[in-house]
């Protein structure tokens, strides 16, 4: 095709001489891109921080405990109980049946400690409390629904609440 080669040749005649290009970008173009990629950085960055996920951690080892507590109490037939011994600690007991007085109590040889993440804590409201699941999963010593609340040192705090009924409930 000999027209285009022709009409190809004097347009590339013409761009070098009016000093247009077609590759590469203009510096206003490079300045605009960095901005909007600074600003989406800047957006992430603070959510992408492992600390702040410490709280979501911290919260579903309570849940998950308490929800263990309760399974394993009905699905092997005796009581199992959640301590809070400290803002820091979750301990998950067995219990065992006192033939004599047939009372539950602490079955001293399966007690397991979870220490939650570091910067997290359950509210001093928390510490001390108790929960017991009987072999139907409710609860023993609770007469109304009770909330949990874990913090984190950033100010943010997760709420979940126990039931009378056993249910465990995320807020």
């Amino acid at each position: 095709m000999p027209g285009f080669t022709e009409s190809n040749a004097r347009l590339q005649r013409w761009a070098r001489r009016s000093g247009v290009t077609r590759a590469g970008f203009s510096l206003i173009e490079v300045l605009v891109a960095i901005v909007v990629f600074g600003v989406i950085a800047l957006i992430v960055a603070p959510h992408l921080d492992a600390r702040r996920m410490q709280i979501n951690t911290a919260y579903s080892e309570v849940i998950a405990n308490l929800r263990l507590a309760r399974s394993n109490a009905i699905t092997k037939s005796v009581h199992y109980q959640v301590e809070f011994p400290s803002a820091t600690q979750v301990r998950l007991e067995r219990m065992k049946q006192d033939p004599a007085t047939g009372e539950w109590q602490t079955d001293d040889t399966k007690v397991q400690t979870i220490t939650l993440p570091s910067a997290t804590a359950l509210s001093s409201a928390v510490v001390g409390a108790r929960y017991e699941f009987n072999t139907r999963g409710m609860t023993v010593n609770i007469t109304g629904p009770q909330q949990i609340a874990v913090k984190d040192g950033y100010g943010v705090s997760r709420t979940l609440e126990v039931w009378p009924s056993g249910q465990v409930n995320e807020l």
